[in-house]
């Protein structure tokens, strides 16, 4: 939706121009020291309360932990108003974990559960002219309604706070509804859906909810503008009378000549531009980005506008270091680029909704979304409580995320959860019936969905060769490595498997560990085109992250949790062909470093020169499905000083990569990667210093305290002194909402470095 940034306290005629305005600054924190504590008053001391700005964790953690800070605790913000009549003021909380109550001027006006998807709360009720409190409590403790497991068996960590932007909604006179406030199934907001999608033309329909807030009937005109590069292409409108206090649901279609189809190759989008007029004057207008697409599953395969896919994809947990959840929209969106970089085409959103920024990326990078409801390993059958619970977030995930072009299915399934078949049954028929239109997939574990799920383990302990359905491996190349099960019992510690032979491999694990990750997950993956008939796989998991079942970090990430590329980052980049030509030597060259050498490319060729000279040559299957791009050297020379890998297609060189072997320690070395978001206010940056040589190669150096200072528009969340792993350590620094440069010092003994970053 398009914001627009008027001060709420200013009077407006009866049909002014709806607004959003986002509410992060100024927020009062307290966590609670008993359940009893109790802040949800009008008036209330908060001398003493920090203040906070949005997203907000209670408290930072260490990088690797098994433990967070889980109980109640409060946030209080005051606002301003003068109130008009037919004026509608909701509280948008994008998401607040895990059990939320929302107290305005005192009155208690929500409960929810539940930490993955929105809040929306209608204050109009309880405001009055001038100041109004707004008090929220959250508790982030186990649940026996929402669950998943208890923490101490459970596979990642529910961070706690109001970990997304806050904002109000005022809508006046006659409006767009939000499809959060609105229980009619499918209705709320605008709904966008497409039909009879070709090359030569396709169908948007648009359904608009619209709302009469006032007490007299009005002639309501709903108008949808289609618009590419600045260009409106069609445009259908509606009118009708609506009497006051009424409800009603706007059609139209718009046929589109030669459309610009989304697909993951060509994230092409569209603006929609719906207005609202009342009495011919513009009351409400929302803009979005939409993608016409279609989406086919037949004879379990995936067509995305006709054409055969296979989605090489991955899996995210949306945690970080030191702050959890609660990390900028530009985070998110960076994290989006990292996976698309890699190679990769899908994600699945395991194991709950994430965050519209992160969605967003998705639509506009061209990354395919199998979007999942919150579970884990858990089903209460005993509340009935649980079931509506379950039911709820399936509709509301759908009705938040139906418009994004990226999503291809909905995971309304709980994950890796023995589910009854009612229960399967009802969770499908409310994706449908929340989305009842082309295009629409509901997916789940068990049997009962429209495209099943499943992960490589389960189909190597249940020696699963054929399905029968359409299918997505929703996980592999981590647990059949680690372990003799299906993976239901991650929570007994311990390793299962030599730690040296599974794919959960640290960065400072070193080259051979890293080099294994590569050749469990290069098998593994070969093995999901052989072995079964599916539309795609997930590799898990994307980054690194903590969890409550073990102190040990789940290390099986493509990236490291504070997101640093390991040697499977490349070797996801190699499997894309229509990618650059690459070529990548997994190798430090250091003492430590073993006679055999991965070399990862996508050329047909690939020479080894060490110290000048040629020693080796490689040759790559580019044309295997998936491509061969893994092979190995044992011909470089101990002690050589340089080693270079030159890959050439059809006869020409086309890449180069080169490792230098290590020196002595000669400084520290500041660095930023933006990933193409700009830095803005209110941003979170992952700051990391390098411990070089002389030639700027990085020491594979574990230990070592490194300290980081900030002066001007910003703050370091979580520790400013870290040790160095693998030569490398890392800082969160938050910019301020005001401010346009940050000023970062690096100190580790004698070294220093200093860079400034100005957004």
């Amino acid at each position: 939706m398009k914001r627009f940034l008027i001060a709420l306290a200013l009077m407006v005629p009866m049909f002014a121009l709806a607004e959003e305005v986002r509410i992060n600054e100024g927020w009062s924190f307290r966590i609670a020291q008993s359940v009893e504590e109790n802040y949800s008053g009008k008036e209330v001391d908060s001398n003493g309360w920090e203040r906070v700005s949005l997203p907000h964790t209670p408290k930072t953690v260490e990088l690797y932990t098994d433990t967070i800070w889980r109980g109640n605790c409060w946030y209080r913000n005051t606002l301003n108003f003068n109130r008009i009549d037919g004026e509608r003021v909701w509280l948008n909380i994008e998401a607040a974990m895990n059990v939320a109550d929302v107290w305005v001027n005192g009155e208690h006006c929500a409960h929810h559960l539940g930490g993955y998807l929105p809040i929306v709360v209608d204050m109009t009720k309880y405001l009055h002219d001038g100041q109004n409190t707004v008090a929220i409590r959250l508790n982030n403790e186990y649940n026996p309604i929402t669950g998943p497991r208890p923490p101490h068996r459970l596979d990642f960590l529910m961070y706690g706070g109001l970990y997304r932007n806050v904002s109000l909604i005022v809508k006046r006179g006659v409006a767009i509804t939000n499809p959060m406030l609105d229980t009619t199934p499918a209705a709320g907001g605008v709904f966008v859906s497409y039909d009879n999608v070709s090359e030569a033309s396709a169908d948007v329909n648009v359904q608009v909810s619209v709302e009469n807030f006032l007490n007299k009937k009005v002639k309501v005109e709903v108008v949808n503008d289609l618009i590419y590069n600045g260009e409106k292409v069609a445009t259908a409108s509606a009118i009708q009378k609506l009497n006051g206090g009424k409800r009603a649901i706007t059609k139209s279609k718009m046929v589109v000549e030669k459309p610009h189809l989304w697909s993951h190759k060509t994230p092409l989008r569209y603006t929609l531009r719906t207005t609202v007029k009342a009495n011919g004057k513009v009351v409400d207008t929302e803009e979005r980005k939409i993608g016409i697409r279609s989406i086919v599953v037949k004879n379990d395969e995936l067509y995305i506008n006709g054409k055969k896919c296979f989605l090489r994809g991955v899996n995210r947990h949306q945690c970080y270091p030191y702050v959890g959840y609660a990390v900028s929209d530009n985070e998110q969106r960076r994290d989006a680029v990292r996976i698309k970089e890699a190679g990769f085409d899908f994600v699945r959103l395991s194991h709950y909704p994430q965050s519209e920024a992160f969605l967003d990326a998705c639509d506009s990078l061209g990354i395919c979304v199998l979007n999942c409801v919150f579970g884990w390993q858990y089903f209460n059958a005993k509340d009935p409580k649980f079931r509506e619970f379950c039911y709820q977030q399936t509709r509301d995930m759908v009705r938040r995320d139906r418009n994004h072009p990226s999503i291809v299915a909905w995971e309304a399934s709980l994950n890796e959860t023995k589910q009854p078949a009612d229960f399967i049954a009802e969770m499908s028929r409310l994706v449908h019936e929340e989305y009842p239109a082309p295009y629409c997939y509901s997916a789940g574990w068990q049997r009962g969905y429209d495209i099943y799920v499943e992960s490589r383990q389960f189909r190597i302990f249940n020696n699963c060769k054929e399905y029968g359905v359409p299918l997505i491996v929703s996980e592999y190349g981590d647990y059949e490595y680690f372990a003799n099960d299906g993976g239901l019992t991650q929570y007994i510690r311990g390793w299962r498997q030599k730690p040296e032979l599974t794919s959960r491999q640290l960065r400072e694990d070193g080259e051979v560990r890293m080099v294994q990750q590569v050749k469990n997950l290069n098998e593994a993956h070969i093995d999901n085109h052989k072995s079964v008939k599916a539309m795609g796989d997930g590799y898990w998991v994307m980054f690194d992250y903590n969890r409550g079942s073990s102190k040990l970090i789940e290390a099986s990430g493509v990236m490291s949790h504070d997101r640093l590329p390991k040697y499977a980052y490349y070797y996801y980049r190699s499997l894309r062909k229509e990618g650059k030509p690459m070529v990548f030597l997994a190798s430090n060259i250091d003492e430590n470093s073993p006679a055999e050498k991965a070399v990862i490319s996508n050329c047909e060729r690939v020479e080894i020169v060490a110290d000048g000279v040629k020693v080796d040559e490689l040759h790559y299957d580019v044309k295997a499905v998936p491509m061969r791009t893994l092979g190995f050297t044992k011909a470089i020379p101990a002690g050589c000083k340089s080693v270079v890998a030159v890959g050439y297609r059809d006869g020409k060189e086309v890449a180069r990569h080169e490792v230098c072997a290590p020196l002595a320690a000669d400084k520290i070395i500041l660095r930023h990667d933006d990933w193409g978001v700009k830095v803005t206010p209110s941003d979170h940056l992952l700051v990391h210093v390098y411990l070089a040589d002389k030639n700027n190669t990085t020491l594979n150096l574990t230990g070592g305290e490194v300290s980081l200072s900030v002066e001007g528009a910003g703050v370091i969340e979580g520790e400013s002194t870290v040790d160095f792993k693998a030569g490398i350590a890392t800082f969160i620094v938050r910019t301020a909402p005001q401010g346009n440069r940050v000023v970062l010092t690096a100190t580790s003994g004698e070294f220093r470095d200093k860079m400034t970053i100005e957004f």
